[in-house]
């Protein structure tokens, strides 16, 4: 009696499909476990570099305009009065929330013409925008009032301002004076914080000794306790997480320089800062959608394999069972199968072989 293989056609295609679907699975895995934290960090990397990066440029295009407006202003004061130079400055300065102050300054530093006429006859011979306006363009950090605290109406904090000035020339070229500006710290925070509710991350501004000059938040870090900092410092452009000192992960980048056009360098670099637990949820979703999707994917395939049993594998198991059966002696025909053309050359085949056994049954024989 001649014995035959257990293993069917049927459950040897089923094993495939299942170490397939096994493999695929295994292989998403390993993918979605080694790689989940280089995803999540370029991810972050992404969002937190684009965003700050976008919020720096954005603020020195605004700053740019400041800057080219002085650069007008200082071509139009030779042959002006004191009066007219009064004037023209209160006007240019607006309703104070933004520039506090524009004044133009001689040689010897005393104040000549300025916004609402504050500080004229004073002397800011040694101040730092005065004395570097003289040289050439000026951008200076924020940094307490001085002169001003007295005249300008606070809400008991002491006025802060950060700095334009440059050089002013008459008709023949030569130099006459400074003109400079004060901008006003507060609408740099307002500025920061609306852009950090927009983009939806804390932002710093650094000054080159990694001191804040502007922030969204009081978590003020300082040199000692964050790379990104010292990075500041160093004015090189990076990106990571560090735990803040407020004991929470962030994930943090920085942009080493705020500039735009001809805008004179502040020395500001911005810092950008995410919490990684918020985006890491978004993630997890993301994750977890991909999950779903491969049981999708895997159900489907489970499915087309039992449709690919059903209609191909069976009608060929049915033939193999019943060429067994003709092979002992059985009279039935085949079925008419055409699933697939061996199913149908083995169905034909049969068929044949079954009408010539029935033939020759049917024949008479010749008696010896």
């Amino acid at each position: 009696m001649e014995v035959f293989p257990k293993t069917t056609l049927r459950s040897a295609i089923q094993a495939l499909i299942l170490i397939v679907l096994l493999v695929i699975t295994a292989t998403f895995g390993a993918f979605a476990w080694l790689k989940s934290d280089r995803i999540t960090d370029s991810t972050l990397d992404y969002a937190v570099r684009f965003r700050t990066a976008a919020i720096a440029q954005d603020l020195a295009r605004s700053l740019n305009r400041d800057w080219s407006n002085l650069a007008a202003l200082s071509g139009k004061l030779d042959g002006m009065t004191q009066d007219e130079m009064n004037y023209f400055f209160s006007g240019a300065s607006g309703n104070g929330q933004r520039v506090s102050w524009i004044g133009f300054a001689d040689l010897s530093g005393e104040v000549i013409a300025a916004t609402d006429q504050m500080l004229i006859g004073q002397n800011v011979g040694e101040r730092p925008w005065f004395k570097n306006g003289l040289a050439n363009g000026y951008a200076g950090d924020v940094h307490d009032a001085k002169l001003l605290a007295q005249l300008l109406a606070t809400d008991g904090a002491p006025p802060r301002f950060f700095d334009l000035a440059r050089p002013v020339t008459n008709a023949k070229g030569d130099l006459i004076g400074v003109l400079g500006m004060h901008i006003n710290a507060s609408w740099l925070n307002r500025y920061l914080a609306e852009a950090s509710d927009t983009f939806g991350i804390d932002l710093f501004l650094l000054n080159q000794n990694g001191e804040i000059s502007a922030s969204t938040t009081e978590d003020m870090p300082d040199q000692a306790e964050l790379k990104i900092v010292r990075a500041a410092q160093a004015g090189v452009q990076t990106a990571g997480r560090e735990i803040w000192p407020d004991g929470q992960e962030y994930f943090s980048s920085l942009v080493p320089e705020v500039t735009y056009g001809e805008l004179p360098d502040f020395g500001w670099r911005m810092v950008g800062r995410l919490d990684a637990d918020k985006l890491a949820i978004g993630l997890d979703l993301a994750r977890n959608g991909a999950w779903y999707a491969l049981a999708i994917c895997l159900a489907l395939i489970a499915a087309v394999t039992l449709l690919f049993l059903k209609f191909v594998i069976d009608p060929l198991t049915r033939l193999s069972v019943l060429a067994s059966r003709v092979a002992n002696g059985s009279q039935e025909y085949p079925e008419n199968s055409s699933t697939t053309r061996e199913a149908a050359l083995l169905s034909v085949a049969l068929l044949h072989l079954q009408q010539d056994r029935v033939s020759d049954d049917h024949q008479p024989r010749d008696d010896d």
